[in-house]
């Protein structure tokens, strides 16, 4: 299990700070938990949240300017940065907000269900040992000129988990008829992403099983599909055909 740190993904704005820092640090401690208890060799010295804090505090500029900050954590913390367009600042981040969008993104479903078990840490926890999701991205050729911009995973029972980069929700007709967002149930094999953490603590989200089948239908039907993550926050998908 050696050879990899885990990694959180860090919106920095000018009037925010790091969104959804505590989010982030939580997850980020549960996984070195979670590895330390699985292989006592690995994250033997695990950070506080105020140390996190400092770190991200003294390695990220306080300044106008939106950035994607990258946290890893392996022996040691690591802090990296890249600088984002102000319009990050502006992303929707509730499902209200982003219903009024038309879909500008597109994205395919992985021409096979996943190889590993939907139990396997390397899907629940957040690292740089991305293999799983760069070779679905290969598969359907995302993020090339011809391909769609991402890919979304399904496991063996054809349930729908994520896409490589995101999770994902659709709307559908809840029991007393009105809509409701449904986003597929960690035990189908996902990163739950803290954006996802978020909105499912708003009461805006719930967990669901969505199947490959019901969400080709949903694109048929012109449901609304979108996909989320906490740099990117939420905007709207539509479905490729194979």
């Amino acid at each position: 299990m050696s050879n990899f740190a885990l990694l959180e993904t860090i919106l920095y704005t000018p009037t925010q700070g790091f969104y959804l820092l505590d989010l982030h640090i939580g997850r980020l401690l549960r996984s070195a938990a979670e590895f330390h208890d699985r292989d006592p060799s690995l994250f033997t010295t695990i950070p506080s949240p105020d140390a996190i804090r400092q770190s991200l505090h003294e390695s990220v500029p306080n300044d106008d300017t939106c950035k994607r900050v990258r946290l890893l954590l392996d022996e040691k913390l690591h802090v990296e940065y890249t600088l984002l367009d102000s319009s990050a600042a502006q992303a929707p981040a509730t499902l209200k907000d982003v219903i009024a969008q038309e879909p500008t993104l597109t994205v395919m479903l992985d021409l096979q269900p996943l190889a590993c078990s939907t139990t396997d840490p390397f899907l629940r926890n957040k690292t740089t040992r991305r293999d799983v999701y760069n070779e679905a991205r290969q598969r359907v050729g995302g993020g090339t000129e011809k391909g769609p911009f991402d890919v979304i995973l399904w496991n063996k029972d054809r349930q729908v988990t994520e896409s490589s980069i995101a999770n994902i929700a659709i709307q559908s007709l809840g029991e007393n008829g009105q809509p409701v967002w449904r986003t597929p149930s960690v035990e189908c094999g996902l990163l739950p992403g803290v954006f996802r953490e978020a909105l499912l603590a708003s009461g805006e989200l719930f967990e669901d099983v969505i199947t490959v089948d019901e969400l080709v239908q949903a694109q048929k039907n012109g449901q609304p599909i979108v996909c989320f993550n906490s740099v990117r926050k939420i905007y709207r998908v539509q479905v490729m055909d194979k």
